[in-house]
């Protein structure tokens, strides 16, 4: 594919009869997003966590290919997103952490992916340009380390 040929992903929001709760329609999916502050009970994700599972839904992808790529045993990891917003300025994140949790390959591998996911992942480089500051936990059978 060309860079003429090359087409942003676009995705519509629309609200809906619920006051707080939104559609999101993209090609192919299609998800609703509630806003806790408006609604009584949320039964939808927020924004919130539609931001840390997008983050740590980059890290798996990434992660999950090079695996097949790199012809490595599929991984079996777990990652743990959070976040906490600047109490002074709430439009900017105090804290990102990620923590990620391989149970079957050593810490060595575990760094590797971790490394290519944090040099591959847009949302994650995104981020991180804009001053946002993410710490990266890793721990693989047993052994932790940070970085």
């Amino acid at each position: 594919m060309t860079a003429t040929e090359r087409r942003p992903y676009a995705l519509t929001l629309r609200t809906t009869e619920v006051a707080g709760r939104f559609v999101a329609d993209g090609e192919p999916a299609t998800f609703t997003i509630d806003n806790g502050k408006l609604l009584e009970n949320p039964a939808h994700p927020g924004t919130a966590e539609y931001f840390l599972a997008s983050l740590a839904g980059c890290a798996l992808n990434i992660i999950a290919a090079r695996s097949v790529e790199w012809e490595l045993p599929y991984p079996r990891l777990e990652v743990t997103g959070s976040y906490l917003v600047d109490e002074n300025d709430s439009t900017r994140f105090e804290r990102i952490e990620l923590h990620f949790r391989f149970a079957d390959v050593t810490e060595e591998q575990g760094l590797r992916y971790v490394d290519d996911f944090s040099a591959r992942c847009p949302i994650y480089n995104t981020l991180v340009r804009g001053g946002a500051p993410i710490d990266v936990h890793v721990r693989a059978d047993g052994a932790a380390t940070s970085g």
